[in-house]
Protein backbone atom coordinates (compact mmCIF):
# COMPACT_ATOMS: atom_id res chain seq x y z
CA UNK A 1 0.00 0.00 0.00
CA UNK A 2 1.52 3.45 -1.33
CA UNK A 3 0.34 6.52 0.96
CA UNK A 4 1.05 9.94 -0.47
CA UNK A 5 3.93 12.85 1.49
CA UNK A 6 5.12 10.36 3.08
CA UNK A 7 2.80 9.40 5.99
CA UNK A 8 4.80 6.24 6.84
CA UNK A 9 8.11 7.95 7.63
CA UNK A 10 6.52 10.60 9.77
CA UNK A 11 4.44 8.49 11.87
CA UNK A 12 7.47 6.31 12.58
CA UNK A 13 9.37 9.75 13.90
CA UNK A 14 6.12 10.58 15.96
CA UNK A 15 6.01 7.11 17.83
CA UNK A 16 9.33 7.06 19.04
CA UNK A 17 9.30 10.51 20.14
CA UNK A 18 5.55 10.44 21.71
CA UNK A 19 6.58 7.42 23.98
CA UNK A 20 9.53 9.71 25.50
CA UNK A 21 7.12 12.40 26.74
CA UNK A 22 7.88 11.75 30.32
CA UNK A 23 10.75 12.55 33.17
CA UNK A 24 14.29 10.92 33.51
CA UNK A 25 14.95 8.11 35.11
CA UNK A 26 13.58 4.11 36.19
CA UNK A 27 15.19 0.60 35.09
CA UNK A 28 13.08 -1.47 32.70
CA UNK A 29 14.31 -4.90 31.62
CA UNK A 30 15.38 -5.75 28.30
CA UNK A 31 13.38 -8.95 26.74
CA UNK A 32 12.28 -10.75 29.91
CA UNK A 33 9.81 -10.52 32.50
CA UNK A 34 10.31 -7.77 35.04
CA UNK A 35 11.38 -9.24 38.73
CA UNK A 36 9.62 -6.31 40.39
CA UNK A 37 6.40 -5.68 38.35
CA UNK A 38 3.78 -5.11 41.42
CA UNK A 39 1.62 -2.09 40.41
CA UNK A 40 2.65 1.15 42.30
CA UNK A 41 -0.58 3.70 43.49
CA UNK A 42 -3.73 4.23 41.64
CA UNK A 43 -3.55 7.42 39.76
CA UNK A 44 -7.47 9.66 39.62
CA UNK A 45 -8.43 10.20 36.09
CA UNK A 46 -10.54 12.84 34.71
CA UNK A 47 -12.80 11.67 32.15
CA UNK A 48 -14.24 13.63 29.38
CA UNK A 49 -18.05 13.86 28.01
CA UNK A 50 -19.49 15.22 24.74
CA UNK A 51 -19.86 18.63 27.17
CA UNK A 52 -17.77 18.07 30.19
CA UNK A 53 -14.38 18.49 29.79
CA UNK A 54 -11.43 16.07 31.48
CA UNK A 55 -9.14 17.95 33.53
CA UNK A 56 -5.95 17.76 35.43
CA UNK A 57 -3.77 19.71 38.09
CA UNK A 58 -0.59 21.69 37.25
CA UNK A 59 2.71 21.15 38.92
CA UNK A 60 3.88 25.04 39.95
CA UNK A 61 7.17 25.85 37.87
CA UNK A 62 10.01 28.37 39.02
CA UNK A 63 12.97 29.81 37.35
CA UNK A 64 13.67 31.91 34.22
CA UNK A 65 12.46 30.64 30.81
CA UNK A 66 15.18 30.48 28.19
CA UNK A 67 14.31 33.37 25.61
CA UNK A 68 12.63 35.83 27.78
CA UNK A 69 12.93 39.49 27.71
CA UNK A 70 11.81 42.36 25.55
CA UNK A 71 11.88 41.36 21.46
CA UNK A 72 14.27 43.68 19.37
CA UNK A 73 11.47 44.44 17.25
CA UNK A 74 8.38 44.26 18.75
CA UNK A 75 6.27 45.45 15.31
CA UNK A 76 8.24 42.55 13.60
CA UNK A 77 5.58 40.77 10.96
CA UNK A 78 2.64 43.23 12.15
CA UNK A 79 1.61 45.89 9.52
CA UNK A 80 -2.18 48.08 9.84
CA UNK A 81 -3.30 45.28 7.37
CA UNK A 82 -1.51 41.64 8.41
CA UNK A 83 0.16 39.73 10.23
CA UNK A 84 3.50 37.88 8.75
CA UNK A 85 3.49 34.07 9.18
CA UNK A 86 5.63 30.78 8.19
CA UNK A 87 6.68 27.45 8.89
CA UNK A 88 9.39 25.40 9.45
CA UNK A 89 9.73 21.63 9.10
CA UNK A 90 11.03 18.19 6.70
CA UNK A 91 9.10 18.25 3.56
CA UNK A 92 12.04 16.11 2.12
CA UNK A 93 14.37 13.75 2.88
CA UNK A 94 15.94 11.63 0.25
CA UNK A 95 13.00 12.37 -2.05
CA UNK A 96 10.69 11.13 0.49
CA UNK A 97 8.11 14.04 1.33
CA UNK A 98 6.69 14.11 5.24
CA UNK A 99 5.46 17.08 6.98
CA UNK A 100 3.47 18.43 3.82
CA UNK A 101 0.04 18.01 5.16
CA UNK A 102 0.92 19.87 8.31
CA UNK A 103 1.20 22.91 5.88
CA UNK A 104 -1.86 22.08 4.46
CA UNK A 105 -3.60 21.99 7.67
CA UNK A 106 -2.75 24.90 8.87
CA UNK A 107 -3.51 26.62 5.44
CA UNK A 108 -6.73 25.62 5.74
CA UNK A 109 -7.07 27.32 9.32
CA UNK A 110 -5.91 30.80 8.35
CA UNK A 111 -7.72 30.92 5.06
CA UNK A 112 -10.72 30.31 7.28
CA UNK A 113 -9.67 33.32 9.17
CA UNK A 114 -8.62 35.61 6.68
CA UNK A 115 -12.13 34.95 5.04
CA UNK A 116 -14.21 36.24 7.57
CA UNK A 117 -11.58 39.27 7.66
CA UNK A 118 -8.71 38.14 9.79
CA UNK A 119 -7.99 38.89 13.00
CA UNK A 120 -8.75 42.18 14.34
CA UNK A 121 -8.61 43.55 10.81
CA UNK A 122 -5.56 42.16 9.97
CA UNK A 123 -5.04 38.78 7.77
CA UNK A 124 -2.78 36.39 7.96
CA UNK A 125 0.33 36.51 5.50
CA UNK A 126 0.77 32.78 5.69
CA UNK A 127 4.15 32.09 3.63
CA UNK A 128 4.19 28.64 3.88
CA UNK A 129 6.24 26.44 5.00
CA UNK A 130 10.04 26.12 4.62
CA UNK A 131 12.17 22.59 4.60
CA UNK A 132 14.66 21.78 7.03
CA UNK A 133 15.52 18.36 4.42
CA UNK A 134 16.26 16.76 7.81
CA UNK A 135 19.13 18.53 7.89
CA UNK A 136 20.73 20.27 10.72
CA UNK A 137 22.45 23.00 9.22
CA UNK A 138 19.46 23.73 6.96
CA UNK A 139 17.47 23.94 9.76
CA UNK A 140 19.30 26.71 11.26
CA UNK A 141 19.57 28.26 8.05
CA UNK A 142 15.64 28.10 7.96
CA UNK A 143 15.43 29.39 11.53
CA UNK A 144 17.50 32.56 11.08
CA UNK A 145 16.50 32.83 7.67
CA UNK A 146 12.56 33.16 8.69
CA UNK A 147 13.92 35.18 11.42
CA UNK A 148 16.04 37.63 9.95
CA UNK A 149 15.50 38.07 6.60
CA UNK A 150 11.88 36.95 6.32
CA UNK A 151 11.39 38.72 9.59
CA UNK A 152 7.98 37.18 9.98
CA UNK A 153 6.35 37.61 13.38
CA UNK A 154 6.03 34.30 14.53
CA UNK A 155 6.60 30.93 13.05
CA UNK A 156 4.48 28.08 13.07
CA UNK A 157 3.65 24.97 12.22
CA UNK A 158 7.11 23.86 13.34
CA UNK A 159 7.62 20.18 12.33
CA UNK A 160 10.68 18.64 12.86
CA UNK A 161 12.24 16.17 14.90
CA UNK A 162 16.02 18.86 14.77
CA UNK A 163 15.82 21.93 16.97
CA UNK A 164 18.69 23.91 15.33
CA UNK A 165 16.29 26.63 14.63
CA UNK A 166 15.69 27.31 18.38
CA UNK A 167 18.78 29.78 18.38
CA UNK A 168 17.95 32.38 15.74
CA UNK A 169 14.26 32.15 17.06
CA UNK A 170 15.64 32.81 20.46
CA UNK A 171 17.88 35.67 19.79
CA UNK A 172 14.81 37.65 17.98
CA UNK A 173 12.10 37.03 19.88
CA UNK A 174 10.76 35.49 16.99
CA UNK A 175 7.48 33.06 19.20
CA UNK A 176 6.90 29.58 17.45
CA UNK A 177 4.34 26.95 17.90
CA UNK A 178 4.03 23.09 16.66
CA UNK A 179 3.50 19.89 18.25
CA UNK A 180 7.41 19.54 20.31
CA UNK A 181 8.73 16.28 19.24
CA UNK A 182 11.90 18.49 19.52
CA UNK A 183 13.01 20.15 22.50
CA UNK A 184 13.05 23.48 20.86
CA UNK A 185 9.51 23.86 21.76
CA UNK A 186 10.23 23.06 25.64
CA UNK A 187 11.60 25.34 27.96
CA UNK A 188 11.61 28.60 26.38
CA UNK A 189 9.38 31.93 26.67
CA UNK A 190 8.77 31.81 22.92
CA UNK A 191 8.06 28.74 21.80
CA UNK A 192 4.82 26.81 22.43
CA UNK A 193 4.08 22.92 22.19
CA UNK A 194 -0.02 22.68 21.14
CA UNK A 195 0.37 19.93 23.66
CA UNK A 196 2.92 21.22 25.75
CA UNK A 197 6.28 20.33 26.23
CA UNK A 198 6.54 16.30 24.90
CA UNK A 199 10.10 15.95 26.02
CA UNK A 200 10.45 17.15 29.72
CA UNK A 201 13.52 17.29 32.03
CA UNK A 202 12.20 16.53 35.18
CA UNK A 203 8.40 16.18 34.99
CA UNK A 204 6.32 13.16 34.33
CA UNK A 205 3.51 13.51 32.23
CA UNK A 206 2.98 10.78 30.18
CA UNK A 207 -0.55 10.28 29.27
CA UNK A 208 -2.03 6.70 30.78
CA UNK A 209 -5.40 7.58 30.56
CA UNK A 210 -6.17 5.30 27.80
CA UNK A 211 -4.46 2.36 28.93
CA UNK A 212 -6.03 2.22 32.23
CA UNK A 213 -9.51 2.67 30.56
CA UNK A 214 -8.88 -0.05 28.25
CA UNK A 215 -8.20 -2.22 30.74
CA UNK A 216 -10.83 -0.97 33.01
CA UNK A 217 -12.81 -4.01 33.11
CA UNK A 218 -10.12 -6.84 33.17
CA UNK A 219 -9.47 -8.17 36.06
CA UNK A 220 -5.65 -8.65 34.48
CA UNK A 221 -3.93 -5.38 33.88
CA UNK A 222 -0.18 -7.14 32.98
CA UNK A 223 1.11 -4.71 29.85
CA UNK A 224 4.62 -5.61 27.73
CA UNK A 225 5.97 -2.73 26.56
CA UNK A 226 8.19 -2.77 23.03
CA UNK A 227 10.27 -0.54 22.01
CA UNK A 228 13.49 0.20 19.80
CA UNK A 229 17.27 0.25 20.49
CA UNK A 230 17.81 3.89 20.67
CA UNK A 231 18.74 6.15 23.42
CA UNK A 232 15.10 7.80 23.47
CA UNK A 233 13.24 4.97 22.79
CA UNK A 234 14.73 3.37 26.18
CA UNK A 235 14.67 6.53 28.13
CA UNK A 236 10.44 6.18 27.01
CA UNK A 237 9.69 3.02 27.46
CA UNK A 238 11.47 3.13 31.23
CA UNK A 239 9.58 6.52 31.88
CA UNK A 240 6.22 4.93 30.66
CA UNK A 241 7.04 1.84 32.76
CA UNK A 242 7.06 3.85 36.52
CA UNK A 243 3.82 5.98 35.28
CA UNK A 244 2.07 2.93 34.17
CA UNK A 245 2.45 1.27 37.54
CA UNK A 246 1.95 4.06 39.19
CA UNK A 247 -1.63 3.88 37.96
CA UNK A 248 -2.05 0.89 39.25
CA UNK A 249 -0.92 -1.34 35.56
CA UNK A 250 1.50 -4.52 36.16
CA UNK A 251 4.18 -3.60 33.41
CA UNK A 252 5.43 -7.67 33.28
CA UNK A 253 8.14 -7.06 30.38
CA UNK A 254 9.94 -4.26 28.67
CA UNK A 255 12.01 -4.95 25.52
CA UNK A 256 14.20 -2.66 23.45
CA UNK A 257 15.51 -5.23 21.52
CA UNK A 258 13.85 -3.62 18.10
CA UNK A 259 16.02 -2.28 15.49
CA UNK A 260 14.33 1.15 14.22
CA UNK A 261 12.19 0.46 10.65
CA UNK A 262 13.68 -2.97 10.58
CA UNK A 263 11.55 -6.08 11.81
CA UNK A 264 13.51 -8.73 13.23
CA UNK A 265 13.84 -11.70 10.71
CA UNK A 266 13.17 -14.35 13.55
CA UNK A 267 11.07 -13.15 15.99
CA UNK A 268 9.97 -16.33 17.52
CA UNK A 269 12.58 -15.74 20.35
CA UNK A 270 10.93 -12.25 20.92
CA UNK A 271 7.40 -13.47 20.88
CA UNK A 272 7.73 -16.24 23.05
CA UNK A 273 8.56 -13.87 25.56
CA UNK A 274 5.51 -12.08 25.25
CA UNK A 275 3.22 -14.84 25.05
CA UNK A 276 4.86 -16.43 28.93
CA UNK A 277 5.77 -12.69 30.14
CA UNK A 278 2.50 -12.91 32.56
CA UNK A 279 2.93 -15.42 34.66
CA UNK A 280 3.84 -18.21 31.75
CA UNK A 281 0.86 -16.23 30.44
CA UNK A 282 0.08 -13.54 27.65
CA UNK A 283 -0.42 -9.95 28.75
CA UNK A 284 -3.55 -8.09 28.97
CA UNK A 285 -2.09 -5.46 26.92
CA UNK A 286 0.77 -5.12 24.49
CA UNK A 287 2.13 -1.52 24.02
CA UNK A 288 3.92 -0.81 20.85
CA UNK A 289 6.39 1.77 21.47
CA UNK A 290 8.26 1.26 18.07
CA UNK A 291 7.72 2.49 14.47
CA UNK A 292 5.17 1.72 11.52
CA UNK A 293 7.08 -1.10 10.08
CA UNK A 294 7.65 -3.05 13.36
CA UNK A 295 4.28 -2.04 14.75
CA UNK A 296 2.20 -3.97 11.83
CA UNK A 297 5.13 -6.93 11.52
CA UNK A 298 4.70 -7.63 15.25
CA UNK A 299 0.95 -7.22 15.27
CA UNK A 300 0.52 -9.75 12.63
CA UNK A 301 3.02 -12.26 14.42
CA UNK A 302 1.62 -12.18 17.78
CA UNK A 303 -1.77 -12.45 16.21
CA UNK A 304 -0.71 -15.46 14.16
CA UNK A 305 0.68 -16.81 17.58
CA UNK A 306 -2.39 -16.74 19.13
CA UNK A 307 -2.76 -13.68 21.72
CA UNK A 308 -5.76 -12.27 21.73
CA UNK A 309 -5.57 -9.14 24.23
CA UNK A 310 -4.62 -5.56 23.85
CA UNK A 311 -2.66 -3.87 20.93
CA UNK A 312 -1.78 -0.44 21.15
CA UNK A 313 0.45 2.05 19.18
CA UNK A 314 1.04 5.61 18.51
CA UNK A 315 1.59 4.83 14.65
CA UNK A 316 -2.34 2.97 13.03
CA UNK A 317 -4.34 6.35 13.09
CA UNK A 318 -4.98 7.46 9.78
CA UNK A 319 -7.97 7.32 7.51
CA UNK A 320 -5.55 5.89 4.01
CA UNK A 321 -5.03 2.85 6.96
CA UNK A 322 -8.19 1.97 7.64
CA UNK A 323 -8.02 -0.95 4.83
CA UNK A 324 -4.69 -2.21 6.41
CA UNK A 325 -5.08 -5.14 7.83
CA UNK A 326 -2.03 -6.38 9.58
CA UNK A 327 -3.88 -2.98 11.70
CA UNK A 328 -7.21 -4.92 12.05
CA UNK A 329 -8.89 -4.57 15.83
CA UNK A 330 -5.80 -2.62 16.67
CA UNK A 331 -5.70 0.53 19.17
CA UNK A 332 -4.16 4.22 18.88
CA UNK A 333 -3.03 6.18 21.04
CA UNK A 334 -3.85 10.11 20.15
CA UNK A 335 -3.71 13.51 21.51
CA UNK A 336 -6.78 14.60 20.66
CA UNK A 337 -9.89 13.53 19.22
CA UNK A 338 -9.77 11.69 16.27
CA UNK A 339 -11.82 12.86 13.05
CA UNK A 340 -14.43 9.92 13.08
CA UNK A 341 -15.64 12.06 16.17
CA UNK A 342 -18.20 13.93 14.69
CA UNK A 343 -20.68 15.11 17.06
CA UNK A 344 -17.66 17.08 18.48
CA UNK A 345 -17.80 21.10 17.41
CA UNK A 346 -14.40 21.47 16.72
CA UNK A 347 -13.60 18.14 14.77
CA UNK A 348 -16.82 19.18 12.59
CA UNK A 349 -14.92 22.74 12.06
CA UNK A 350 -11.78 21.40 11.07
CA UNK A 351 -12.82 18.67 8.95
CA UNK A 352 -15.25 21.80 6.79
CA UNK A 353 -11.73 23.75 6.94
CA UNK A 354 -9.40 21.20 5.45
CA UNK A 355 -12.44 19.62 2.80
CA UNK A 356 -12.82 23.64 1.88
CA UNK A 357 -9.56 25.37 1.85
CA UNK A 358 -7.23 22.12 2.77
CA UNK A 359 -6.33 21.73 -1.27
CA UNK A 360 -6.75 17.86 -1.09
CA UNK A 361 -5.17 17.49 2.11
CA UNK A 362 -6.40 14.16 4.03
CA UNK A 363 -7.62 13.58 6.92
CA UNK A 364 -4.48 12.50 9.01
CA UNK A 365 -2.84 13.32 11.77
CA UNK A 366 -0.52 15.53 10.55
CA UNK A 367 -3.35 17.59 8.91
CA UNK A 368 -5.07 17.57 12.05
CA UNK A 369 -1.59 19.01 13.70
CA UNK A 370 -1.05 21.91 11.53
CA UNK A 371 -4.30 23.24 11.49
CA UNK A 372 -4.17 22.96 15.53
CA UNK A 373 -1.08 24.90 15.32
CA UNK A 374 -3.04 27.51 13.41
CA UNK A 375 -5.94 27.45 15.90
CA UNK A 376 -3.46 27.82 18.67
CA UNK A 377 -1.66 30.68 16.95
CA UNK A 378 -5.23 32.59 16.22
CA UNK A 379 -6.38 32.44 19.52
CA UNK A 380 -3.10 33.81 20.97
CA UNK A 381 -3.91 36.89 18.79
CA UNK A 382 -7.31 37.44 19.81
CA UNK A 383 -6.32 37.46 23.21
CA UNK A 384 -4.02 39.77 22.95
CA UNK A 385 -5.97 42.28 21.32
CA UNK A 386 -5.70 44.43 18.47
CA UNK A 387 -3.05 46.35 19.88
CA UNK A 388 -0.89 43.63 18.83
CA UNK A 389 3.40 43.66 19.34
CA UNK A 390 6.04 40.94 19.95
CA UNK A 391 5.59 41.32 23.40
CA UNK A 392 2.27 41.66 23.86
CA UNK A 393 1.69 38.75 22.49
CA UNK A 394 4.19 36.62 24.68
CA UNK A 395 3.22 38.16 27.78
CA UNK A 396 -0.63 37.17 27.04
CA UNK A 397 0.40 33.38 26.57
CA UNK A 398 2.63 33.39 29.50
CA UNK A 399 0.55 34.59 31.93
CA UNK A 400 -2.30 33.63 33.81
CA UNK A 401 -5.24 34.12 31.95
CA UNK A 402 -4.40 32.37 28.88
CA UNK A 403 -5.21 28.72 28.18
CA UNK A 404 -5.29 26.47 24.87
CA UNK A 405 -7.74 23.18 24.26
CA UNK A 406 -10.95 22.58 25.99
CA UNK A 407 -10.53 19.60 27.70
CA UNK A 408 -13.01 17.75 25.18
CA UNK A 409 -11.18 17.87 21.62
CA UNK A 410 -7.75 18.65 23.09
CA UNK A 411 -6.28 18.49 26.69
CA UNK A 412 -5.89 22.14 28.27
CA UNK A 413 -2.71 23.56 28.22
CA UNK A 414 -1.21 26.78 30.15
CA UNK A 415 1.80 28.76 30.57
CA UNK A 416 4.55 28.73 31.39
CA UNK A 417 3.55 25.15 32.97
CA UNK A 418 3.29 23.65 29.95
CA UNK A 419 6.63 24.80 28.74
CA UNK A 420 8.20 22.18 31.16
CA UNK A 421 5.81 19.30 30.34
CA UNK A 422 3.11 18.08 28.33
CA UNK A 423 -0.91 18.40 29.11
CA UNK A 424 -1.31 14.65 30.39
CA UNK A 425 -4.25 13.97 28.29
CA UNK A 426 -4.98 11.46 25.20
CA UNK A 427 -7.61 9.53 23.61
CA UNK A 428 -7.90 6.31 21.85
CA UNK A 429 -9.59 4.99 18.92
CA UNK A 430 -10.20 1.60 17.67
CA UNK A 431 -10.03 -0.03 13.73
CA UNK A 432 -12.05 -2.77 13.24
CA UNK A 433 -13.50 -4.14 9.98
CA UNK A 434 -11.86 -1.16 7.76
CA UNK A 435 -13.39 1.52 10.43
CA UNK A 436 -12.10 3.35 12.98
CA UNK A 437 -14.33 4.49 16.09
CA UNK A 438 -13.41 6.67 19.09
CA UNK A 439 -12.55 3.97 22.08
CA UNK A 440 -11.74 6.10 24.60
CA UNK A 441 -12.70 9.96 25.21
CA UNK A 442 -10.62 12.27 26.43
CA UNK A 443 -9.01 11.01 29.55
CA UNK A 444 -6.36 13.51 31.80
CA UNK A 445 -4.18 12.09 34.64
CA UNK A 446 -2.33 14.80 36.71
CA UNK A 447 1.44 14.96 36.42
CA UNK A 448 4.34 14.49 38.88
CA UNK A 449 7.98 15.61 39.31
CA UNK A 450 10.26 12.76 38.68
Amino acid sequence: MRFRNGLLPVLATMLVLAAACGGSGADGTDGAASADSSAGTTVALSRSTASSPATWTSIPVSGDLQCSGQAPDPTQGITDTSIKIGGLGTLSNSGTSTYQETDLGARARFARENAAGGVFGRKIDYIGMSDDGLSAQQNADVGKKLAENEKVFAVAPVATSISAYADSLCANKVPAFGWSFNNGLCNRANTFGITGCLLPDKYNSIQVGPYVELLADKSDKSVVLLGVDNASARQGVADTKRSLERAGLKVVMTSNTLQLGQPPADPSTLVRQIMTANSGKPPAMIYHVTDFVNVTALVQTLTAAGYQGIQISAVGYDPRLAGLKALDDTYTYLQWLPFQTTDNAVVRQMTDDIAKYGEGAGLSITTAMGWITADMVIAGLKATGKDLTVDKFLSTLNGPDFHYGDGIFLGRTAWPENHYYAAPCATATNLKDGKYALAVPLVCNDPYAD
